[in-house]
């Protein structure tokens, strides 16, 4: 699976028109494009101005590069330029998922990992009580994190 991210600060006198926009046309555009999985149109909670991600989530690097070469794509770019919502030209990356924990990214489980889980002890043998799995499972969260985690909150 790829993900296209597209990180756009907008401008403030623009940024209802720009939610809008994304809402009712660039995520009801990209539902249609064959290929596309999912869209997240995000908005930074805590930045001072209009701040602005896009994931959007393609099953590969074809669908991605096709949906770009197909004329709604283009049709969709020109209406955002003409609507001057963003104040600096936008970042643009395109990324391969390597995993998630929703599940397999690409479909296909490597056999090294599953392997490796499977030959792994269950937590339980690592350590006695959960507190001290955490402790000392050097893959789980250390206790300050998960701490810090909770007064964030």
């Amino acid at each position: 699976m790829f993900v296209h991210i597209w990180k756009m600060k907008g401008r403030k006198k623009k940024a209802a028109d720009y939610e809008k926009f994304g809402r009712q046309f660039t995520l009801p555009a990209l539902k249609k494009l064959d290929g596309c999985m999912d869209a997240h149109f995000i908005k930074v909670f805590e930045a001072h101005k209009p701040e602005y991600l896009w994931l959007v989530f393609w099953r590969d690097k074809q669908a991605l590069d096709a949906a770009r070469a197909y004329p709604a794509w283009r049709d969709q770019i020109k209406k955002f330029e003409a609507g001057k919502f963003y104040k600096t030209i936008p970042l643009e990356l395109v990324c391969e998922s390597l995993g998630s924990f929703g599940g397999s990214s690409s479909g296909k489980a490597r056999k090294s990992d599953s392997s490796a889980k499977r030959s792994r002890p269950a937590r339980s043998e690592e350590a006695g009580s959960s507190e001290e799995a955490d402790a000392t499972n050097e893959e789980g969260p250390s206790k300050a994190f998960v701490a810090s985690t909770a007064e964030g909150e």
